[in-house]
């Protein structure tokens, strides 16, 4: 996206003052389909007035849409140009970016663009600021959290079926979160595999309590007797980055954030970032049952899960870090793991490790094309980095060292170079 168009997005700011849309000169929702009838709604409870829709279909042009009148886009121009203060678009689309394509094609340069993620966001954050504390909006999004909570056990057990009557033909994708297992489901789906994906084979007890343990415990023993498993490690900012919106932004997320929800997300990232440097106990303690399990070193990752459930320590096996793959055996358990950065180039590897055919190119998982996309590329350009954050992987990090190789590092630390709050070398 170009500079231009990166001056559009004004998610984060929202985020950070909700207050500037009651100042707002007009206030227009492109899409009047079911998601820009929300937002309205949404609006119209806090007492944000809506000044109309914006839509391409031109059946709805000068038709009303719950007491709001439909424009074209050819409007815009006319309406933008009045002397009536800020312009707000809030893109309630799949795409945002198709709006900011074609705001940028009319040089429509004096607006603040909304995307329907990033209304959502603000409000929900800013929830009791805008409805009250005893409002509707506020109850409902503290039940809405109590049963994602409620989820996350729901999501102990059902693995721990999965893992009582998986078959000795079934791969198990077990990975950090963000290394790409999304991509592979896709593929090993395609050709029809028997697989299991998850992030984590430690048993959940600050979830699942102790009752379980045992036949958890025992059903994994039984498992590694014969058992294919796929690992990956990624570039640690670009994953921990990516992480933290995945937790942010599907499902439950917000359990997962409430213990570190701030209306700056800069502020929140540094939470994010002392939860790493801390290690998994302590995230734990921290965010207790709503704990994301992907919220940790993904390099301790594989203490604490390979190591501790299939007795295998990957550091101590060498890994090819030219060819990005290896492959362990060890008492029954086969280990492929690899580096997400080399899997288009080892999909024939791991292909032949699942015992199929050729694996697709898909790629299941590319945030910037997702309906937070705008947020996320605007953050990742503005995030600052802790010096002492960087360090922890960067510097003399065996762990590190063992997967990518000192070429690799220069490259990653140069495109972060800008974000980092200090100076590296």
């Amino acid at each position: 996206m170009n500079k231009y168009r990166d001056k559009l997005v004004w998610d984060l700011e929202i985020c950070k003052n909700i207050s500037l849309l009651k100042e707002a000169g007009e206030i227009i929702l492109y899409g009047a389909a079911a998601k820009g009838r929300q937002v309205l709604g949404w609006l119209n409870d806090a007492g944000i007035a809506v000044d109309c829709f914006c839509d391409m279909d031109g059946r709805l042009w000068g038709a009303y849409v719950e007491g709001v009148k439909v424009v074209s886009p050819f409007q815009l121009q006319k309406i933008i140009s009045r002397e009536s203060g800020r312009v707000y678009i809030i893109a309630c689309i799949q795409y945002p970016k198709e709006l900011c394509v074609l705001l940028e094609h009319m040089e429509l340069r004096d607006i603040c663009l909304l995307t329907y993620w990033g209304i959502k966001t603000a409000l929900c954050i800013n929830v009791e600021a805008v409805y009250g504390k005893d409002s509707r909006q506020t109850a409902c999004l503290r039940i809405e959290n109590s049963l994602r909570k409620n989820r996350f056990v729901d999501v102990g057990l059902i693995f721990m079926q999965k893992l009582v009557e998986a078959s000795d033909q079934t791969i198990w994708v077990v990975q950090p979160g963000k290394t790409a297992s999304s991509s592979l489901e896709l593929r090993l789906r395609e050709k029809g595999i028997l697989f299991i994906k998850e992030h984590y084979l430690r048993y959940p007890s600050h979830i699942l309590g102790g009752g379980y343990r045992e036949l958890w415990e025992k059903s994994i023993i039984k498992k590694r007797k014969s058992m294919k498993v796929i690992a990956a490690v990624r570039e640690p900012l670009s994953r921990d980055y990516s992480t933290f919106w995945q937790a942010f932004t599907e499902g439950l997320e917000r359990s997962m954030l409430m213990p570190i929800l701030h209306r700056d997300f800069q502020k929140m990232y540094g939470s994010f970032v002392d939860l790493i440097l801390n290690g998994s106990i302590h995230t734990q303690e921290k965010l207790g049952i709503s704990m994301p399990y992907t919220w940790n070193d993904e390099f301790e990752w594989f203490d604490e899960q390979i190591k501790e459930y299939l007795a295998i320590d990957v550091f101590q096996y060498p890994f090819d870090r030219e060819k990005g793959y290896t492959l362990i055996e060890k008492n029954g358990v086969q280990l492929f793991l690899f580096k997400v950065e080399k899997l288009e180039s080892i999909l024939d590897k791991i292909a032949l490790f699942a015992g199929t055919t050729e694996l697709s190119a898909a790629n299941a998982n590319v945030a910037e094309q997702k309906w937070y996309g705008l947020a996320y590329s605007q953050f990742r350009r503005e995030v600052k980095l802790p010096k002492k954050y960087v360090d922890h992987y960067y510097d003399r990090n065996a762990k590190v060292d063992h997967f990518y190789t000192q070429e690799e590092k220069a490259e990653f630390l140069k495109r972060w170079r800008e974000n980092v709050d200090g100076n590296i070398g």
